[in-house]
C-alpha cells in the first residue's frame, strides 16, 4: 500500500471550506462560503510589524512585515470548528467600503463529515 493510500484510508474523511480574512482598519474580518462577515480579531501595527490578535482564545500571531502576512499567519491557526463556530455565534460585521480594496488572504479548512457519513455504521444508542 503506497504513502498515499494508507494516508486516505486512516485520515478521517472531510471537505475543504473556502474562507477569506481581511484587515480593515485595526480589525481582522472573516468571510465564510455564504458571504457572512463577521469581526473575530485585532489588527495591532507598531513600526511596520503587524500581528493579529484573536477577540476569543489565546491565538495571537508574531510580528508580521505586512497585514497579508499576518492574516496568513492567523489562518494556519484556525481550525474549520472554531471558525465555524465564530460565523453561528457572531452577528454581520459593519464596515466602510469595499473589502476587496483592503489586505487579504483566502484558505481552507477540512470539515469533518459526520461519522455515519464515512464508515456506514449507526451511532450507539444508549
Amino acid at each position: 500500500m503506497s504513502n498515499q493510500e494508507r494516508k486516505s484510508s486512516t485520515a478521517p474523511a472531510s471537505l475543504e471550506r473556502p474562507f477569506r480574512l481581511f484587515a480593515v482598519e485595526e480589525r481582522v474580518l472573516a468571510q465564510n462560503i455564504d458571504g457572512k462577515v463577521i469581526d473575530i480579531g485585532a489588527m495591532e501595527s507598531k513600526s511596520g510589524q503587524f500581528r493579529a490578535c484573536m477577540d476569543s482564545g489565546d491565538i495571537v500571531t508574531d510580528s508580521r512585515r505586512s497585514a497579508e502576512l499576518a492574516l496568513k499567519a492567523l489562518a494556519g491557526e484556525l481550525s474549520f470548528d472554531y471558525l465555524d463556530g465564530l460565523f453561528t455565534s457572531e452577528r454581520e460585521a459593519e464596515f466602510s467600503g469595499r473589502l476587496q480594496d483592503y489586505p487579504s488572504v483566502e484558505f481552507e479548512l477540512d470539515e469533518p463529515l459526520p461519522r455515519g457519513m464515512t464508515d456506514r455504521r449507526p451511532p450507539h444508542l444508549f
